[in-house]
């Protein structure tokens, strides 16, 4: 998942950093400091999916996150989807090194083996903490272990086990919120998510397989084939979307989704370029980070959004409603300038 853009989701944006960095702290406090570490969007969305569906208002408080000197600012950090999505983040960590444990080379072999004793007793908190609230643990385990044996019979269904996995920790918020007829869009959310993450990590990673030998569908299938591949569960995961009744954040979740589509259209299409996982991508991402500023000398909102008052038609589909009192578009304009410029 990718974050929403905070120039074009100001009023809802609080919600999106309350999810994140309430993930953040719910790790550090219930399974260690070094937890905080395994913070990721993914995870940070599916428990804003608990948020926007809870009949019950979230409790937010006022707390800070990485900088206990910074102002505070509205987080989540006790809900029972935030919880769940930290104890999943912690036991996927587990499952990411017992496979390492079992396929890299010696020396990464052994590290993983290292970091599995080390992350022993946060694991067992997080197993237990997921079984207090009758979490299929065992199941995902099993569908999980059941990877090497899928690649190997039917390698366009690879993505099956990850997709199962993702598909019963998101169906799992019907049981903790008590809504059990968002139970079927939620395990379809999941499963097409689950789906997505497997493909697109092939997708980075075929190189390096084919390096050290490993599998990489990308490897023995036809791309045409993954592409439709990737192109349904895009499809359902928009659809499951749209199936769920959000009580609050629902254009959050959108903006997020479409912010999503935008920033991994390159696998989305499989098209040979950098991916932001990439080294390379990673640094000039950091360049234009540190020219951002100047983004703003060289475009502004009308550049970006339908301006009446300019007589501008931009290229976020956006109209921006100016005022009497809006002194220019930026004041009324929903989406940020710099979406149109070389910076991203």
């Amino acid at each position: 998942m990718a974050a929403p853009c905070a120039g074009c989701s100001r009023e809802s944006f609080p919600a999106w950093r309350g999810a994140f960095c309430g993930l953040a702290r719910c790790l550090g406090r219930e399974f260690g400091h070094p937890s905080r570490l395994l913070v990721n969007r993914d995870a940070a969305f599916i428990g804003l999916l608990g948020l926007s569906l809870d009949p019950a208002a979230p409790r937010w408080k006022q707390a800070t996150c990485c900088n206990p000197l910074a102002r505070p600012f509205r987080v989540a950090d006790d809900h029972p989807a935030i919880l769940h999505a930290a104890a999943v983040s912690v036991c996927g960590l587990a499952a990411k090194l017992d496979d390492d444990a079992r396929d890299e080379g010696f020396f990464r072999r052994n590290a993983a083996r290292c970091g599995l004793m080390v992350a022993g007793p946060a694991v067992d908190r997080a197993i237990a903490t997921l079984n207090s609230t009758s979490f299929p643990t065992a199941a995902v385990l099993e569908r999980l272990a059941a990877q090497e044996a899928i690649e190997a019979t039917d390698p366009l269904r690879a993505d099956g086990p990850t997709a199962g996995a993702y598909g019963m920790v998101t169906a799992h918020l019907a049981n903790l919120l008590g809504i059990p007829a968002s139970r079927a869009a939620l395990r379809q959310t999941g499963e097409a998510l689950g789906s997505l993450v497997y493909w697109r990590d092939a997708w980075q990673d075929r190189e390096q397989d084919a390096r050290r030998g490993r599998f990489n569908p990308f490897a023995v299938l036809d791309e045409d084939a993954i592409r439709g591949r990737i192109a349904s569960s895009w499809n359902g995961f928009r659809g499951a979307l749209d199936e769920l009744s959000f009580l609050r954040h629902g254009e959050l979740v959108t903006l997020i989704r479409d912010a999503t589509g935008r920033s991994r259209v390159a696998f989305l299409e499989l098209q040979s370029q950098s991916e932001p996982g990439d080294k390379a991508e990673r640094k000039r991402r950091g360049k234009d980070r540190e020219n951002r500023r100047s983004c703003w000398d060289s475009c502004d909102c009308c550049d970006c959004c339908d301006c009446p008052r300019s007589g501008k038609r931009g290229c976020c589909d956006a109209a921006c409603d100016c005022g009497p009192g809006d002194k220019g578009c930026c004041d009324c304009c929903p989406c940020d300038g710099c979406d149109c410029c070389s910076c991203g």
